[in-house]
């Protein structure tokens, strides 16, 4: 086996990615050594590297939503072998490049019947939405604290904002897993098709509804919801648009929540910095939960971010999603593959900041780093 292998690195803050040739790590007491198949991007990816953002120290390799099969083991590991197939969310990074370690606590087993592409969609953005849905408080609103397949909320009704991306994609899925009879989805009008194969019973246009006038919809006016999870990342103004540049009075998508929710109903939103305005308060029972979409805490990998109840819920992640995988009750989002191993993630990355650029919307990119030449 060579020594050293093909790495995308961030060599300095808001440094361009560069390729390297760099040493292929030996596996630690209770790692595994994982010869990475298929990487997904997530948009967090860029704006870390672009904001110097989340990034304890330099040089280093991003990529946290990994597949691959398992090269070698280390000290201890007994319940993983060499050439078993296997995919793990690497919070922090390391999945550009070609071969990566980690703890085998993290690892999730691939069923034969799903690719390395379709696994590699799972990590960070399906473990996002099935912890605000399914984990109970204080890190979800438990609506399945484990993922039993008994459909225990049949005749509820739910929202998800922002629907067409990745995590909205999985939002949606579980929802109907858990057996919601209604499932609106707010995103573009051109993924109609698609999202109401996954399990959603209207799609509001986001291009149509400005998010502001959404509860004004004839669904919603008079029909208020029991969930609404919030997948959007920032402030859509007014006008439909991000942000407030136009001088539109901006709303957020956990206030649009709140008008959409019944009394005593669930709300839950991605966004750890965002809060419910002064002008979002008196119906009973409603309170905004923020969720992390972690399946291990500091107790299995140090981070300031995740909690142990992460790890006590994300048994269920491990254990159950190769089964759902395997008898189709969940699938991966659609797939687009970037040419030319790890140099396809440059042009990638660029993809959620240049116009132009092709754009992301309703697909996860996802690179090969066994082809970089």
């Amino acid at each position: 086996m060579a020594t050293t292998q093909k790495s995308l690195v961030i060599p300095a803050a808001k440094a361009p990615l560069e390729l390297r040739d760099m040493p292929i790590p030996t596996p630690g007491a209770g790692q595994v050594l994982l010869k990475v198949m298929a990487v997904g991007l997530n948009p967090m990816d860029p704006a870390r590297q672009k904001q110097d953002m989340m990034i304890p120290s330099y040089p280093v390799v991003l990529g946290s939503d990994i597949a691959g099969v398992v090269e070698a083991v280390g000290e201890g590991v007994v319940d993983f072998k060499k050439g078993d197939e296997v995919f793990a969310q690497a919070a922090m990074g390391g999945g550009y490049q070609q071969y990566v370690a980690l703890s085998t606590k993290i690892l999730i087993r691939k069923p034969k019947n799903v690719s390395f592409d379709d696994v590699a969609t799972f990590p960070i953005t399906f473990s996002t939405a099935c912890v605000a849905l399914c984990a109970p408080a204080p890190i979800g609103i438990g609506l399945n604290p484990t993922l039993s397949s008994d459909k225990p909320h049949v005749g509820k009704s739910a929202v998800v904002l922002g629907a067409g991306t990745s995590c909205g994609q999985f939002a949606v899925q579980l929802l109907r897993f858990n057996g919601f009879s209604t499932i609106i989805a707010y995103a573009s009008a051109k993924h109609t098709e698609y999202l109401t194969s996954l399990g959603a019973t209207l799609v509001i246009d986001r291009n149509d509804s400005p998010l502001a006038d959404l509860p004004a919809h004839p669904a919603l006016k008079d029909a208020p919801v029991d969930v609404v999870y919030d997948t959007v990342l920032g402030i859509i103004s007014s006008a439909g648009g991000s942000g407030d540049a136009t001088g539109t009075q901006a709303v957020t998508p956990v206030d649009i929540g709140y008008d959409l929710v019944k009394p005593h109903g669930l709300l839950v939103t991605v966004n750890p910095r965002i809060s419910l305005s002064s002008t979002r308060t008196g119906k009973e029972g409603v309170v905004l939960t923020k969720s992390m979409g972690f399946y291990v805490g500091p107790d299995v990998i140090p981070s300031p971010m995740s909690k142990v109840e992460h790890t006590h819920f994300g048994r269920y992640i491990i254990e159950r999603l190769p089964v759902l995988l395997e008898e189709g009750a969940i699938v991966g989002n659609r797939v687009e593959v970037l040419p030319g191993g790890l140099e396809g993630v440059k042009a990638g990355f660029e993809r959620w900041y240049q116009p132009g650029a092709g754009g992301v919307s309703a697909v996860k990119l996802v690179a090969h780093p066994q082809e970089t030449v």
